[in-house]
């Protein structure tokens, strides 16, 4: 992790700061709505509680390269530009159609939407972008196995599978996103279009 911690005037070291980097899909806002029907129907027919994710940073995480401490390492972002750079891919489509909780720690669930048929392409791209960034040499927190997945909440329980009124787009680009951890601040750092 790059590190450049700096004390207070007391001298007590300040909090790092974590930055994420990530590759992602980004929900359109249209679809917006659709995820948060879903969340609100675990709300009423369940009880679930946790703060909903805001709807303009509804995203699926396709690679989690990595968290940082205070700042982000200029050549992996210079790297993963690079190979992104390099791929040319078709649009394609995403449909969701259940709805779930992911175990995690006690009190914090992922409620997550799911597809099945709806997220092969989806599950396919992501599977060339992991290998782009191998043969590029950038090392990442993520693994090649992958279930394709949107978060909605952290939620206090978990909820067993349920079938959701479809939630889908045209997948038209994808990006290059930097997380303030703790902040819900987004920096785009790269964009690429798909054809098509």
């Amino acid at each position: 992790m790059a590190s450049a911690l700096s004390g207070d005037l007391f001298g007590a070291p300040a909090a790092a700061r974590i930055e994420r980097l990530f590759v992602g899909l980004m929900l359109p806002p249209d679809q917006a709505g659709a995820a948060s029907k879903a969340l609100e129907e675990a709300r009423l027919d369940h009880g679930l509680r946790g703060s909903p994710i805001r709807s303009d940073r509804l995203h699926i995480t396709l690679i989690h390269v990595g968290d940082y401490e205070n700042s982000l390492p200029r050549s992996v972002i210079t790297d993963i530009r690079n190979a992104m750079d390099g791929l040319s891919e078709a649009a394609f489509d995403v449909t969701f159609d259940r709805a779930a909780s992911f175990a995690g720690a006690p009190g914090k669930h992922p409620y997550v939407l799911l597809g099945g048929e709806g997220v092969e392409a989806l599950g396919a791209f992501r599977s060339r972008l992991f290998r782009a960034l191998l043969r590029a040499g950038v090392r990442t927190l993520s693994r090649e196995a992958f279930t394709p997945h949107l978060t909605l909440t952290y939620g206090d329980r978990q909820l067993p599978e349920r079938i959701i009124e479809p939630v889908g787009w045209r997948a038209a680009d994808f990006l290059l996103i930097h997380s303030e951890v703790g902040r819900s601040i987004y920096h785009t750092l790269g964009r690429w279009p798909l054809r098509g």
